[in-house]
């Protein structure tokens, strides 16, 4: 059963492809989507198509060289241990550039992969549907109004536009039938990857592969794949030829290129010495994770040190602090074991029976959270210890244990009832466990989670009308209130709305560390969210607004008109020309701006019937900015939803419902995942 209005579109990769999955709830692609349906625009698209594939057939020049670059928005999410990786949220304007791209190079793409795929367990392969539900195929009664809500909102920054084959996490990779088998057949094992592998990738990189096939290199034109990704990746982020950008799926994509060539080396070289693959050794790479398998330990030796050999030609080095070696079996999770315990602990605070079991309940004996003693501080020192004693998995343990939490509490979408009379003491001691468990590692995803909780929770105890409940959920928020002083502003955005939506505030102090950060970093999505939230005190708004404008008219007036989209200031019309809160007169300002950037790209096509593609997507970028209602408004629906989305919560608890990382473990999957971890 697939949903309504979903049906494969070329466009969707804009929304499936191009962003990452960490970024807040409010900013989206797709209002500028479902412009680019309209017919006018499809029209000009089909244009843009013919013109780039006739240059690409025809000629020998450089495929989308000139006024194509862009500045992404660069922000830092939580990484590893207390370590930050650096996000790259694309322009629109590029986001475009690469839908074009793909539109003339896919089957190119495709076909790489299919053939040099050795290694590599998660490649692209043509996706020849567009059915997107969970692989059990249950309807989601719960969430059913949410659904047509969110319509194609769902899939967006799922990764999902290509098949990703054969496993779509290295999670399911370790726990298959290949796995357990290798540790049997071989002897010894090793693990490793890429240190700072998108980082590293240089752009030139790629011209490189075709110097490296004599017969590719004889007859490589201006307008060959590989010399075309040089080009697309330095435009979409800041003519930069150190590193894409990271966080969208193109990215992982394209940097499979250049491992899956790699890959292909190290086996040729291994095969000339007389190392036969599958024999002697086997390797699986999920993205720039490598794992090995190997009969002696001298053959292992060899496998890798022909990957650091022949990485070094693309400028990829191997991690040496990260490599890690043993015989099988391999455990690389020693961890889980003990989590497991843990997780059976907080499943048993639930009834476990079947759904039958429990419709034939007693109407007043109808709910699955026990009424036992729960020994909580017990918990909190066995969870404390062991993250203590796996400081390294740090992430996963804490992914884990909450996503236990959750997929319990998440039984209320199935029909169960949490809790029976006189239930708010048993929901304060989930969300107090859930707090705990998460302030180790308040992560985007496991913030998400935690506001899936609370979500599900709220369907029986009404936080958001109820002041005696609304007032407990305070205070234990404030009690935990160190994470939101503390914790990374990125990982902690989507807060911002659900506590406007749930009356809840901060104290004083943390909202000025809030701002504080919001003027260090210059991000106008913090600054956005950050204003949504401030709507609960009048003056804390206006004043807080006055602030904005002048923020903004200083960014704004820094854009330089010849080339408008290599500006990060850009960033603050795309946010804020549609903000119902700022003046008029700021809103003018903006609309001036925008005009004048797309009478420029006018004037300077040929003709106002030309095709000339890059003009003609500043010009589309521009309309769709200037956008007016029917009553001359502009929509605060735009690339930031203003206007808020209704029923916030539930809005993530679908989304963290469909990208939960420990499903499996619960013999529960979903059809849609696109986290880069």
């Amino acid at each position: 059963m697939g949903w309504k209005g979903l049906e494969r579109n070329k466009l969707d990769f804009l929304l499936t492809d191009t962003l990452p999955v960490e970024i807040s709830e409010l900013f989206s692609f797709s209002q500028f989507y479902s412009f680019l349906l309209r017919e006018e625009q499809q029209k000009i698209l089909k244009a843009m198509i013919e013109t780039i594939k006739q240059k690409r057939a025809l000629s020998d020049e450089r495929m989308f060289e000139k006024l194509w670059s862009s500045k992404p928005l660069k922000y830092n999410i939580l990484k590893g241990s207390n370590s930050y990786r650096e996000m790259s949220i694309i322009n629109p304007f590029s986001a475009l550039n690469l839908f074009l791209f793909m539109e003339c190079y896919q089957k190119d793409i495709l076909d790489f992969f299919e053939k040099e795929h050795f290694f590599s367990i998660r490649y692209h392969k043509k996706n020849t549907s567009l059915y997107y539900r969970s692989k059990n195929g249950k309807a989601l009664e719960y969430f059913q109004a949410q659904i047509n809500n969110v319509d194609r909102g769902v899939i967006q920054q799922t990764g999902t536009y290509f098949k990703i084959a054969p496993f779509e996490s290295i999670n399911t990779f370790t726990d298959s039938r290949i796995w357990r088998l290798c540790n049997f057949k071989y002897n010894v094992y090793a693990k490793m990857d890429y240190k700072s592998c998108f980082d590293s990738i240089y752009t030139h990189a790629y011209s490189w592969i075709i110097e490296r096939n004599v017969i590719d290199a004889k007859n490589a034109r201006n307008s060959h794949l590989f010399i075309t990704i040089d080009r697309i990746l330095q435009n979409i982020n800041g003519r930069s030829s150190n590193g894409i950008v990271v966080g969208p799926e193109f990215s992982r994509m394209i940097a499979e290129i250049i491992l899956q060539q790699i890959d292909k080396e190290v086996m040729f070289a291994l095969s000339n010495e007389g190392i036969r693959y599958k024999k002697d050794y086997i390797v699986f790479r999920y993205v720039d994770d490598i794992f090995i398998f190997a009969n002696e330990q001298s053959i292992l030796n060899k496998v890798i040190d022909k990957f650091k050999h022949c990485g070094e030609h693309y400028l990829l080095h191997l991690n040496e602090l990260k490599l890690t070696k043993g015989e099988t079996p391999w455990l690389p999770k020693e961890w889980l074991e003990k989590a497991r315990k843990l997780s059976d602990i907080i499943g048993s605070f639930f009834f476990n029976g079947r759904k039958k079991e429990y419709d034939n309940l007693p109407e007043e004996e109808r709910f699955i959270v026990k009424t036992d003693f729960i020994s909580v501080d017990r918990l909190k020192d066995e969870i404390a210890v062991l993250i203590k004693n796996y400081p390294e998995d740090q992430r996963t343990v804490v992914s884990f244990l909450l996503s236990a939490l959750l997929n319990n509490i998440s039984k209320k979408r199935d029909g169960y009832r949490l809790f029976g009379k006189n239930h708010t003491g048993k929901a304060m001691l989930l969300i107090d466990i859930a707090f705990y468990i998460y302030s180790f590692y308040p992560s985007f995803d496991q913030t998400r989670k935690m506001i899936s909780i609370l979500t599900y929770i709220n369907t029986e105890i009404d936080f958001k009308n109820n002041l005696d409940f609304n007032k407990k959920l305070r205070n234990k928020i404030e009690q935990y209130s160190f994470v939101f002083e503390t914790g990374n502003i990125h990982d902690l955005c989507d807060w911002l709305p659900f506590f406007y939506e749930y009356k809840i505030h901060m104290k004083i102090d943390i909202e000025n560390v809030w701002i504080n950060i919001a003027e260090r970093l210059n991000d106008p999505i913090i600054w956005a969210n950050i204003l949504i939230y401030s709507q609960y005190n009048s003056t804390f708004h206006k004043d807080l607004c006055l602030k904005l404008e002048n923020i903004i008219n200083k960014q704004t007036s820094k854009i330089i008109y010849s080339d408008p989209m290599m500006n990060a200031e850009f960033w603050y019309l795309l946010i804020f020309h549609n903000c119902p809160f700022v003046s008029q007169q700021a809103r003018d300002d903006l609309e001036t701006i925008i005009d004048t950037i797309k009478n420029n790209a006018i004037s300077r096509k040929p003709s106002s019937t030309s095709c000339v593609p890059s003009y003609d997507t500043t010009i589309m970028l521009c309309e769709f900015l200037q956008l007016k209602s029917s009553a001359g408004n502009k929509p605060e629906n735009s690339f930031f939803n203003w206007k808020g989305i209704k029923d916030f919560g539930e809005t993530i608890t679908y989304r963290t419902y469909q990208r939960t990382v420990f499903k499996p473990y619960k013999k529960r999957s979903s059809g849609l995942y696109g986290s880069l971890d």
